[in-house]
C-alpha cells in the first residue's frame, strides 16, 4: 500500500495586491518538484519491509547461490546453504527452526530426552514431538537452538512443526491442556525477543488469528497438491482442503494487513503442466508461491511468467 502525500501551492501576491504570475509559476514548479520527491520516496518508504514478489525453500547441502539469487526471499536449513552471498545480493534469508519436534539425529536430541521432553514419536521423519509448555524446552530454544541457527547470519526464522504439539492438545485435550496458549505465547516471546528479525510460521491454523500480529510470513505447505514420497505420486488437495487453507489465510490477514502469504506445493520438476496450475491458483489468492520437491533437496528455477 502506497500513501500519496498530496500538496497545494497558493501562488503569490505582487506589492501592488494583484497575482503574481511568474512568481507563481516558479512556486508551482518548485511545489512539483517537491511533490514528485516526496511521492517517490512514499513509495520507497511505503512499501511494507517483508514484501516478495518470489520465493524458495532449499534444505540441500550444496552451493546454490546463483540460482537461489533469483528469488527475493530464501528459507535454508542451518547445515546447509550459507546466506552471506545471498544477503549481499538482497536475498532476504531465513534459517529453519523446528518449534515442536526434535529429530533423533539432532545434537539436541539427548538433552531433550533427558530433561523428559518427548512425549510422541512420528515415524514419518523419525523425530519426537516435544511438550511445548515446558520451561525447559523454551530455555533450550532461546539459550541453545535459536542462537545457533542464526550464528551463520540470517534475516529471520523459519518456524516449524508447530502442528504437532497442537495436534497433542487435540488428541487429548486433558493432558495436553494449553499447549495451544503456550505456542502462541512462545512465537510473542521470540518476536519480543527479536523484534528486528523476519518471522514466517509454517500451518499451525489453529493458533494463525492468535499469531499474525507477531509473524511477517504465514506459509501454506499443500494449497494445490501434496506428493507422495515413498511412490513420488502426486495428488490434487481437495477444494474443500483449499478452501480451508484460504479461508485461514484471509482471517491471518485481517489480524495483520502486513502478512505475506506463501505457499508450497509439491510436484515432479518436468511436470510443468501443474506447475504452472499451482502458481496461477496461488498468484490468484494473492499468495507467492513456489513449486518444489517433497525433499527440498533441489532448487526449482522454473516458475511461470505473472
Amino acid at each position: 500500500m502506497y500513501r500519496i502525500f498530496k500538496q497545494r501551492g497558493s501562488g503569490s501576491f505582487g506589492r501592488n495586491g494583484c497575482f503574481n504570475d511568474r512568481c507563481s509559476c516558479s512556486i508551482v514548479f518548485t511545489v512539483a518538484l517537491i511533490s514528485f520527491s516526496l511521492l517517490s520516496s512514499t513509495f520507497a518508504f511505503g512499501k511494507s519491509k517483508n514484501e516478495v514478489s518470489t520465493w524458495c525453500c532449499y534444505y540441500g547441502q550444496q552451493d546454490k547461490t546463483e540460482d537461489l539469487a533469483r528469488f527475493d526471499l530464501a528459507v535454508l536449513d542451518a547445515g546447509g546453504q550459507k546466506p552471506e552471498q545471498l544477503r549481499k545480493r538482497r536475498v532476504k534469508c531465513l534459517v529453519y527452526v523446528s518449534l515442536g519436534e526434535v529429530h533423533t539425529d539432532s545434537p539436541y536430541y539427548a538433552q531433550a530426552a533427558k530433561l523428559g521432553l518427548l512425549v510422541r514419536y512420528n515415524e514419518n521423519w523419525d523425530s519426537w514431538v516435544v511438550d511445548i509448555r515446558r520451561p525447559e524446552w523454551k530455555k533450550m530454544l532461546f539459550e541453545q537452538i535459536i542462537p545457533d541457527a542464526l550464528k551463520s547470519g540470517y534475516d529471520g526464522l523459519f518456524f516449524d512443526t508447530l502442528d504437532s504439539p497442537i495436534d497433542m492438545q487435540r488428541q487429548d485435550p486433558d493432558t495436553y491442556k494449553g499447549t495451544e496458549r503456550s505456542c502462541v505465547e512462545l512465537i510473542k516471546d521470540i518476536r519480543n525477543h527479536y523484534p528486528k528479525l523476519f518471522l514466517c510460521q509454517n500451518r499451525g491454523f489453529e493458533i494463525i488469528q492468535r499469531t499474525a500480529p507477531y509473524i511477517d510470513y504465514l506459509l501454506i505447505e499443500g494449497l494445490s497438491s501434496s506428493m507422495d514420497i515413498a511412490t513420488g505420486i502426486r495428488s490434487d488437495v481437495s477444494d474443500q482442503d483449499r478452501e480451508f487453507l484460504i479461508t485461514k489465510a484471509q482471517s491471518a490477514i485481517k489480524k495483520n494487513r502486513n502478512l505475506v502469504v506463501l505457499s508450497l506445493d509439491y510436484a515432479l520438476p518436468d511436470d510443468k503442466q501443474e506447475i504452472d496450475k499451482a502458481y496461477k491458483f496461488s498468484r490468484k489468492q494473492g499468495f507467492v508461491p513456489y513449486v518444489s520437491t517433497p525433499e527440498l533437496h533441489q532448487v526449482n528455477t522454473y516458475a511461470p511468467a505473472p
